[in-house]
């Protein structure tokens, strides 16, 4: 392996995230996967790619071959297949709606399972219905939910895999080369007990793995039924209700084996590539068969199997359940909200956190609280002390702050319940946003140049002149045009010309200051409609043969109608600076975010003492959703700047979709108003101290 082989995912992650995002047609970001662990994500595993439905996660690093251009399609593949989940519809799962290629089987099993349970080790689940996201009602269906949950995985992965291969042929060579290096480290199947081995047999056909396959002589009837079921799953036809429908069919083939070792001589090999069609009725004489023989029970506990390195991390109960909690925290009025103990309990019965043996357990407790947080979802609420005051969760034990960390400091925060401020509440985290790329900030101004001279008019209609031209210089700042003519006129007549051929500007006096301020919190991810036209189906053609393409026509001009909140925000200060600087005044941008009272990040993408220079522009492209929006302290901290400055006007810009929203700031009912009071309050403070303000609303 030479070091120019290596490929860091920095070098990269700009082109995949363009890639990532042309194949889905949704805002994706690519992060590493120790961007997980920074956002406190604790169920994403930082050694496997995964997908939370709006980030990608890839490994930092990819060294594994010794061309850089192999590492790259490694890379491609692993986020490809991720990608997949969200273009594909995995984490879209709906109990309720229909397969397309099986009968559906489910909600006649959710029938049985509402029965009495006769398995003393099923006593203690939830009921289907309890489950709180539709992956998780589905899994409730099983009493062996870790083979269950295997096997949906597999299978689900076999679809993507395949509408991969069909969808996008040009990633089939890097894909079979990277398949056909999963199978070679995968654990030989006749050493396992059967219904591992069976388990296995299933990953290698979904790795397009289908001759000599070692298959146990006294279950082939069964492996030949897998294999129907595998080959039904791999058409474009398939969803992932469909890859349920195929998990329900393969449990209860495996689940009615016991788990015993066979001896050598009792496997042969055995082609799958032609099974023949699955049949419903053949099936259903396959598990009548299964439940007649007296089989023994399983001689060794179940274990999962080793996981397809370049497929990464699948945990789709997850993903909805983090979405129906952004979706309570945003309709709160018209859902009951999940609590923490609540969330506890989800957790703790999830499957899909029960680690194997070699992996440290992870505390629901903990995870619990991490995601409340983090996803902003309303907590629970103290009842036990009713009175006219609102509670909101810092009311409890909060305490003054301290600013002991360099560039932290501490500002007051209006509480309007009681009329007054709490001092010190809030610790504001200066810090320079890091640098991307600086194409944007060009092509911002390609894409919206006209837009530029009618910015410029406005900013000077508050902004008076402060600045001179003298002529006839030496040197200056450029050409005096006049100066020059006379200088060619002189030189074409044989006279000596005059050297003075330059103008500078000098200041008179210094008037003006101007601070944006951005909005860098997640809800700026949402998309906003840009297109002129309502994207509806009015004109679609009625013929069905025409209407398939002219659907993914639709579709394509649809996504490139549709920007981030965020993006409008960064071609607005693409378009603000230019115009700033082109009259030449003072001014300075900086984004907001954080989580909680004591981690207000507030970011310098160009600070007021600071020149404008390719360094602002790359700082500008790197301006994104982070997290949540505590407006009144970063408006606070942007007006002490601009009360460092000796300018006689001085105005404050605040970009912001208008949704203040933090941990015990704003999240339901009393603290909206508790939040929006407090903004309004840093505002009003801005106007007292001689700060204009201007808010402009970005979506």
């Amino acid at each position: 392996m030479t070091l120019s082989s290596r490929l860091e995912l920095d070098q990269v992650k700009s082109v995949l995230q363009l890639y990532c995002r042309a194949l889905s047609g949704a805002p994706l970001e690519v992060l590493d996967t120790q961007g997980a662990a920074q956002q406190n994500m604790g169920w994403v595993d930082e050694d496997a790619a995964s997908t939370d439905g709006t980030k990608i996660f890839l490994p930092p690093v990819v060294d594994r071959y010794a061309e850089t251009q192999h590492n790259f399609d490694w890379f491609k593949v692993v986020a490809t297949h991720q990608v997949a989940h969200v273009e594909f519809g995995s984490f879209t799962f709906q109990f309720e709606t229909p397969s397309t290629v099986f009968t559906d089987r489910r909600g006649q099993r959710e029938r049985d399972a509402s029965q009495p349970l006769t398995d003393p080790d099923a006593s203690n689940r939830l009921g289907p219905r309890q489950a709180y996201t539709e992956i998780g009602r589905f899994l409730h269906l099983f009493v062996h939910r870790r083979l269950a949950f295997d096997l949906f995985t597999i299978l689900e992965d076999c679809r993507l895999d395949y509408r991969i291969a069909v969808e996008y042929p040009g990633i089939r060579l890097a894909a079979s080369r990277v398949q056909a290096e999963s199978l070679g480290s995968r654990p030989k199947i006749d050493t396992l007990p059967v219904q591992e081995a069976l388990v296995e047999l299933l990953i290698h056909m979904s790795l397009e793995h289908f001759t000599a396959l070692p298959v146990p002589q006294l279950y082939e009837a069964a492996v030949i039924m897998l294999a129907r079921i595998v080959h039904a799953l791999r058409t474009p036809r398939a969803t992932v209700e469909d890859a349920a429908e195929a998990t329900l069919r393969a449990y209860e083939i495996i689940s009615r084996i016991p788990n015993e070792s066979q001896p050598a001589h009792q496997w042969q090999p055995s082609d799958l590539s032609e099974p023949g069609p699955f049949s419903e009725a053949a099936y259903e004489a396959l598990i009548a068969d299964l439940q007649a023989k007296s089989l023994a029970q399983e001689h060794h506990p179940y274990d999962a199997p080793e996981p397809v390195d370049y497929r990464g991390d699948f945990k789709p109960e997850m993903v909805q359940l983090l979405a129906q909690l952004q979706m309570d925290a945003d309709q709160p009025e018209e859902v009951e909200s999940l609590s923490q103990e609540m969330l506890e309990q989800v957790l703790q019965e999830s499957v899909e956190l029960m680690g194997d043996a070699d992996q440290e357990p992870i505390d629901p407790s903990a995870l619990a609280q991490t995601i409340m947080q983090e996803r902003g979802a309303p907590a629970s609420q103290d009842q036990s002390e009713p009175g006219p005051k609102p509670q909101l969760p810092d009311d409890e034990p909060g305490e003054s702050l301290l600013p002991r960390d360099p560039n932290t400091y501490a500002y007051d925060e209006w509480d309007f319940y009681a009329a007054a401020y709490r001092p010190r509440w809030c610790l504001i985290k200066e810090d320079i946003l890091e640098e991307g790329d600086p194409t944007f900030y060009n092509e911002a101004l390609l894409q919206h140049h006209a837009l530029l001279s009618h910015i410029k008019r406005q900013f000077e209609r508050i902004m008076p002149e402060r600045f001179r031209k003298t002529y006839r210089l030496v040197d200056g700042e450029d050409v005096d045009l006049n100066a020059a003519i006379e200088a060619w006129a002189d030189l074409r007549m044989h006279v000596p010309p005059d050297d003075k051929v330059y103008w500078r500007r000098h200041r008179i006096q210094r008037d003006v200051a101007v601070v944006f301020l951005l909005d860098m919190s997640a809800s700026t991810a949402e998309p906003i409609y840009v297109g002129n036209a309502s994207p509806d189906e009015q004109n679609a053609p009625h013929a069905a043969a025409t209407y398939a393409t002219w659907r993914r026509h639709r579709d394509a001009r649809s996504r490139s109608d549709f920007k981030r909140i965020i993006d409008i925000a960064k071609e607005s200060t693409a378009l603000l600076t230019q115009a700033l600087e082109s009259i030449g005044d003072t001014y300075g941008i900086y984004g907001f975010s954080g989580y909680g009272r004591e981690n207000v990040e507030f970011y310098v993408i160009k600070d007021l003492t600071e020149r404008f220079g390719e360094r602002t522009k790359r700082r500008i492209d790197k301006i994104s959703p982070l997290h949540a929006t505590r407006m009144g302290p970063a408006i606070r901290h942007a007006i002490t700047k601009l009360e460092q400055q000796s300018a006689s006007t001085k105005i404050l810009f605040l970009l912001s979709d208008g949704r203040p929203q933090d941990r015990g700031y704003s999240r339901k009912g009393a603290e909206k108003e508790y939040a929006v009071q407090d903004t309004h309050m840093a505002l009003l403070e801005a106007k007292q101290k001689g700060c204009r303000s201007h808010t402009e609303a970005t979506n």
